[in-house]
């Protein structure tokens, strides 16, 4: 199949009707899912943030999506001390916050917000902390609770993170998705309403759409903020249109009813990309699938024999069988993307016999059954655990160890794996901000418990002191010399057995350009624009 990062060719589609798609002035992205509130602050889906992030807020700072360096935002720069334990952040003047038929400011932006948005999370007092249970969901506040001891105001315009000790992260953290501002003064409105409540589901922000409203079918209006501080948008009217089934979404964008689909099937991406009128977007993600083995457990223990298993599965297989084009191979737990990633990591070599020639030597028990947790439920970007899952055990079969898969729920996973009683674990993880260690301290730390990724019950101090160590170099040519070192001891440790990353993939007609997508906060519509279609 032909395939490139975008596709483009030329046919009119004949049975292309008029609809409100068609208006240069009308924008209707389709995805498969709603979103579950318009904060990203507690919603941290794939959906809500498409639905939110860079429609509807700013943050202090972001990423460049070309250079991936940090470019202000609602922050106009920022001074870290000498002692590096605090930075001092100067905000940007005049700016709206939007106006809705639920709300009017009388007021621009200034440090209060800041202060109100982010000590929400970090406090457990404050008024909002647990409105809508956001104290229940991981990044609500773990990212700044270990990092942050105290967000001073020095005037209206300047503000100073102090830290808890020095710690390179803290720009990651302020680019992230759930670090957006939002109005201190619509919380105040709301509480006086008795409904504080809806400053997540009537949302309040800086960005350049603003909500109008929303309806049980999964249809979600947002219209130009006019008064946005970063220029006027070209497309005034954006509409979601939430349609589950692949194919129906795949016959509304043949048909105009949607500009723009996320998440084609793997299955329809060759049908799409023969389409002269169609193009695919292709994104690496911060989603990785691996094949945990827990370390604590014989025969796991033992490193040849993790290695012996991962020489055991054919990846290039379980790729074609499975993603078709929609995931890449690899053989680290970063993306080749990431700035960190080591080109010089050796690929996963599938060796069946050898496989076999160590787990003799090592004196496996060939009668024994080994298990392989799974969830039944697929995840946005890996479609068949199921499929994924019976390749490996075929596999294994051919070499002569016996497997049973278990297909278990959210919560029965969660009870077997605090349990320690399983032998593999299929699973996939996301990143969640740009740096590094947001993926493999989860994964690796001995503080990080089963729950929150170390699903290898993995602890071993050199990896320790590497991450501890790397979270508190400024050098960035030392960060990426630490974090070589350390997927190399991954490599040869076999802890994780690394399948692929997950691609992105979103479909769209060829009259649409500007179309941007950060993988770790969401799509852009911000310099979104939309011509007539021919």
């Amino acid at each position: 199949m032909r395939f490139i990062l975008i596709f483009t060719t030329a046919l009119i589609l004949s049975g292309c009707y008029q609809s409100e798609s068609s208006l240069k002035d009308n924008l209707i992205y389709c995805p498969e899912s709603k979103a579950l509130s318009f904060n990203p602050q507690i919603s941290h889906d794939i959906s809500s943030l498409d639905a939110t992030t860079h429609q509807l807020y700013n943050r202090l700072v972001k990423r460049d999506p070309t250079t991936q360096n940090y470019i202000p935002d609602l922050a106009t720069g920022w001074l870290l001390s000498e002692d590096k334990l605090s930075y001092t952040f100067f905000l940007r003047e005049n700016v709206n916050f939007h106006q809705t038929e639920y709300f009017t400011p009388t007021r621009h932006f200034k440090a209060d917000d800041v202060i109100f948005s982010l000590q929400r999370m970090l406090d457990q007092d404050h008024s909002f902390h647990s409105v809508n249970r956001g104290m229940d969901y991981y990044f609500f506040n773990h990212p700044f609770t270990h990092l942050i001891r105290n967000i001073v105001k020095i005037d209206d315009y300047t503000i100073k993170f102090i830290l808890k000790k020095p710690d390179i992260t803290l720009l990651d953290s302020l680019a992230a998705h759930y670090s957006v501002i939002l109005s201190q003064e619509y919380s105040e409105q709301l509480i006086a309403r008795g409904t504080p409540e809806k400053i997540d589901f009537y949302p309040i922000g800086t960005g350049p759409y603003k909500f109008k409203s929303t309806n049980d079918a999964g249809i979600t209006h947002y219209i130009n903020h006019a008064k946005f501080w970063g220029g006027k948008v070209s497309v005034n009217n954006l509409i979601f249109d939430v349609t589950e089934n692949n194919t129906k979404r795949y016959a509304k964008l043949l048909t105009g009813e949607c500009d723009i689909i996320a998440n084609p099937a793997p299955s329809q991406l060759k049908q799409m990309s023969e389409k002269p009128n169609i193009l695919l977007s292709s994104e690496p993600t911060a989603n990785i699938l691996l094949w945990a083995f827990n370390s604590n457990k014989i025969p796991f223990t033992e490193k040849k024999i993790r290695q012996a298993f991962s020489q055991a599965v054919d990846q290039k297989n379980l790729l074609e069988a499975v993603f078709y084009q929609s995931a890449t191979a690899t053989n680290t737990l970063l993306n080749h993307q990431s700035w960190a990633y080591n080109r010089r990591s050796t690929d996963i070599q599938y060796k069946p016999q050898e496989a076999l020639r160590t787990l003799q030597e090592m004196g496996y028990d060939f009668n024994s059954t080994i298990t392989l947790l799974t969830p039944v439920k697929n995840s946005l970007f890996n479609h068949s655990f199921h499929k994924i899952a019976e390749l490996i055990q075929a596999n294994l079969l051919k070499i002569g160890v016996k497997s049973d898969i278990l297909f278990l729920t959210q919560t029965e996973l969660e009870k077997r794996l605090i349990s320690g009683k399983y032998d593999t674990y299929l699973t996939s993880v996301n990143g969640k901000i740009n740096d590094p260690d947001s993926i493999f301290r989860p994964l690796l730390s001995c503080d990080s418990t089963v729950l929150e990724g170390n699903s290898s019950q993995w602890c071993s101090k050199e990896v320790q002191s590497l991450l501890n160590l790397t979270l508190l170099e400024s050098n960035f040519t030392t960060r990426i010399k630490n974090y070589y070192k350390l997927q190399e001891i991954i490599q040869e440790e076999r802890i994780y057995f690394p399948i692929a990353h997950a691609l992105r993939m979103d479909a769209f007609k060829t009259n649409i350009s500007g179309f941007l997508v950060d993988p770790f906060t969401g799509i852009n519509f911000q310099n979104i624009k939309k011509t007539e279609a021919h």
